[in-house]
């Protein structure tokens, strides 16, 4: 009786509208101000940095992974490179020490005394870090010889208390999850660049992340948070600082190969980075990011998969009252518009069900993602 009383199209309707309103309008703001110029304060004296590589049970990936930072463009004088163990039970320590020796990198690897797990390792080493600027990058992320030389261009303003890199994913260009990931990433990327340019991100990438290490000595990443690098991200806002993302410090990352190992990665961030933002509502309505980048945020990431599993949900039920709309199906025949589809609503859905993923301990890592680095091309 109740369906027969509740007009079902209509329903649908109003919450396709408010998708479309919600993205379109986000990504038009962010769009306008991604292009708006912003020059850096010229600073001809480099920060010194301290490039820390967590590491566990990392051996299929560590050796790459010092060979890759031997590369980088830094001043030697000026960077320290630690990698910081936490417990490793497989031959990890020994792989970075010969690759260390084998690739005359400057570079120690530091037992975490701080507890096990990410989050408290990483709290005990900031404490004993002293250059200007701590740059963290995950064991299986490969930057770019230029990244740090870019990262460090954001500290010369005062304002800004961290910079995050733009990932570029590495796989078979033919597997769904490359597709997928390529056509979320363009988006992340304006929306991260207009954030920018208004405040601060509302989200961090962990493989290539760095903040004022004077500020990091401030702060306590949370032990239990999935999603480390946004909880630091929040906690550097809460600070008074901005975070920014710069497009031209790159790190290259590999994404699970299968649709089920990126769902059960995918799932494992959404679960901290909803977290983080739940820890978070004080900022609203606090300057431009709380105003606007926050709200924007917490809508998209809560609000809207419940949304996007209703319009799936409800869909047979409105082509049965209205047959019109089952011509919407055609639209998955138009290669681009197809692959922007399924991302988003793919992406959407999986949030719905993250709870169903344990995020308990922050190492833990998507196997399939562990795949022969020799078959890829890291260029």
């Amino acid at each position: 009786m109740l369906l027969h009383m509740i007009d079902l199209v209509l329903i649908w309707q109003l919450l396709i509208l408010f998708e479309v309103a919600l993205f379109s309008s986000y990504t038009f703001i962010m769009y306008i101000y991604s292009k708006k110029e912003q020059e850096l304060p010229i600073n001809n004296n480099l920060p010194t940095i301290t490039l820390v590589i967590p590491m566990y049970n990392e051996e299929k990936v560590i050796k790459e992974k010092v060979e890759n930072t031997s590369l980088i463009n830094y001043p030697e004088d000026k960077l320290e490179v630690i990698i910081l163990d936490d417990y490793s039970t497989d031959s990890s320590e020994v792989i970075a020490n010969k690759a260390i020796n084998e690739n005359s990198l400057k570079a120690t690897v530091v037992k975490n005394d701080g507890g096990k797990g990410k989050a408290r390792g990483l709290n005990w080493i900031f404490s004993r870090i002293s250059s200007d600027i701590t740059v963290i990058t995950d064991s299986d992320a490969l930057l770019k010889e230029d990244a740090l030389l870019q990262i460090a261009k954001n500290f010369a303003d005062p304002k800004i208390g961290g910079a995050t890199g733009k990932i570029v994913i590495l796989s078979d260009k033919a597997r769904l999850s490359k597709s997928q990931e390529d056509s979320y990433r363009f988006y992340f990327d304006v929306w991260r660049q207009g954030e920018s340019k208004i405040a601060s991100v509302s989200v961090c990438n962990g493989p290539l992340m760095s903040f004022r290490t004077e500020l990091l000595h401030k702060i306590k990443i949370d032990p239990n948070a999935y999603a480390d690098d946004s909880d630091m991200l929040y906690k550097i806002i809460k600070l008074g600082y901005r975070v920014v993302y710069d497009k031209k410090a790159v790190v290259y990352e590999r994404v699970p190969l299968t649709i089920k190992g990126r769902t059960i990665q995918k799932m494992k961030r959404i679960n901290g980075l909803r977290k983080v933002y739940m820890n978070n509502l004080g900022l609203l309505g606090k300057g431009n990011f709380g105003k606007i980048i926050y709200p924007y945020a917490l809508l998209t990431h809560i609000v809207s998969p419940l949304i996007i599993l209703l319009l799936v949900l409800l869909y047979p039920l409105v082509v049965l009252k209205e047959s019109l709309y089952l011509g919407l199906l055609i639209l998955l025949l138009i290669p681009k518009i197809r692959g922007l589809m399924l991302s988003f609503i793919v992406t959407q859905l999986i949030m719905n069900f993250s709870f169903l993923v344990p995020t308990g301990g922050s190492w833990e890592a998507v196997e399939d993602a562990r795949y022969n680095l020799n078959s890829t091309n890291n260029k």
